[in-house]
């Protein structure tokens, strides 16, 4: 896929920005909380100030961790940014969208160790996008993401609608 020009204006060509950030959903922010207040009755069963405490700094640990670790996906005409890594969208070749089976297959028997990984346990679809540098030794890059269809279509790709290899 080659960059796109320096036309910045809305050709159909050119597709729409993209970004998303997958935070981490609400039932693990419960279980980090009451895992916070677990620290705080195991290390103080029978002061409560110091529970409060404990507990206290244990919960802005954890929230610090979890808004911290949230990667965001970032899609404009120039790169593709995936958590730190960016890469320019003129090494990009095809995206593919996976979901169920197919996503499951991509993040296990499927992958190849060399490919760029950005995964969240509690996002199962992933996007599949090949590079065509001829300098990086990295085949692809595979990300989770809550809405594989948009990041497909805005990277000029589609949904996956081959089977999955059987053993």
């Amino acid at each position: 896929m080659s960059s796109p020009s320096g036309d910045q204006g809305a050709s159909p060509a050119t597709p729409a920005p993209y970004i998303e950030k997958l935070r981490a959903p609400w039932w693990l922010w419960l279980v980090s909380y009451a895992l916070c207040v677990a620290v705080g009755l195991a290390l103080s069963p029978t002061n409560q100030v110091l529970f409060s405490i404990i507990a206290a700094v244990a919960a802005i640990i954890v929230t610090v961790l979890l808004v911290a670790s949230a990667p965001s996906i970032i899609i404009t005409p120039e790169t593709l940014q995936v958590g730190r890594a960016r890469i320019e969208r003129r090494f990009l070749g095809e995206a593919t969208g996976y979901v169920g089976d197919g996503a499951r297959y991509e993040r296990g028997r499927g992958l190849n160790g060399l490919a760029f990984m950005s995964f969240r346990g509690w996002v199962d679809p992933v996007v599949k996008v090949a590079i065509e540098d001829p300098n990086d030794s990295t085949p692809y890059w595979l990300f989770s993401t809550r809405h594989p269809e948009r990041v497909a279509a805005a990277l000029g790709g589609a949904m996956s609608t081959q089977d999955v290899p059987s053993l």
